[in-house]
């Protein structure tokens, strides 16, 4: 955890390919969704193929990068197994279908390959009581999602289909995350640090007695009921973790797993093949 400093994804994301400059040297990047394009311009820097996509490619700036259009919650316009790794920075929160998301990087990731993806932390105490308070992403200053500040429509280009952009109308939390990344066959391998946020803290030594009591009562609840101890014991280990309670964001590095019945041609959706391997 990073009590100072900058609150700023980008450089919490730049700090964290830094470190993974080995892997990406000559390896095949996406930025997804690519925005201005700072991220594209780093991985480029360190040494890596990119391809960017956007659901509004016209606002990407890296001279001798370019962007194509692509919608999250479509099917990616990429060939399956092209990826080494691929970075999906503050794109989640906005697109309902989130299952999906997952699912289509898996198809366009190479077993082996990392997945990075960053999204405002609703795990932390600020936005639990947010949510409680009124179903905000911020208690008293920003409003619940609505029709007037959290949909932005785009004028379609000639043929196009109209381009729809939700704010932060599907903010969600790490244990939904760490399902659906599951679900699709990538394993979490790191969460990365990134900027404590201030009210979490001040609440924190309140509210942290009732997280530790409510979440061993249920865990050991669900060990009985369902005799999931493994599980059991690592869903209480993130449920009472002062990281995802306190940070401003969550910074999640995922592995592409290979799966049984698995080849490069592919076969069968990357959920049947996450399912068939949970059954086996």
């Amino acid at each position: 955890m990073r009590f100072f400093g900058t609150k700023e994804i980008k450089e919490h994301v730049r700090r964290v390919l830094d470190t993974s400059a080995d892997r990406l040297r000559d390896a095949s990047a996406l930025d997804f969704p690519a925005g201005n394009g700072v991220t594209s311009a780093q991985l480029a820097a360190l040494g890596a193929r990119v391809q960017a996509l956007d659901l509004f490619p016209e606002l990407f700036r890296v001279p001798g990068i370019s962007c194509r259009r692509g919608d999250l919650s479509g099917t990616y316009p990429l060939e399956a197994f092209s990826l080494d790794f691929a970075v999906c920075q503050e794109g989640i929160e906005h697109v309902g279908n989130q299952e999906h998301v997952f699912q289509e990087f898996a198809r366009v990731i190479k077993p082996g390959g990392r997945l990075l993806m960053t999204t405002p932390n609703y795990s932390n105490i600020k936005s639990k009581l947010s949510y409680l308070f009124c179903e905000s992403e911020a208690f008293g200053r920003i409003m619940p999602p609505n029709e007037h500040d959290s949909i932005w429509l785009s004028p379609p280009a000639p043929g196009e289909q109209p381009r729809v952009y939700f704010g932060h109308c599907f903010l969600t939390g790490f244990f939904r995350l760490r399902l659906f990344a599951k679900l699709a066959g990538f394993k979490l391998i790191k969460i990365h640090d990134s900027r404590v946020n201030t009210t979490s803290l001040l609440f924190f030594p309140l509210i942290y007695p009732f997280v530790l009591i409510h979440s061993w009562r249920t865990a050991r609840r669900f060990k009985r009921k369902a005799g999931q101890m493994a599980l059991a014991d690592e869903l209480f280990a993130w449920m009472i973790s002062p990281r995802l309670l306190l940070e401003n964001h969550l910074v999640l590095e995922f592995e592409r797993l290979p799966l049984s019945g698995e080849s490069s041609a592919g076969a069968g959706t990357p959920a049947d093949r996450s399912l068939e391997s949970f059954t086996t």
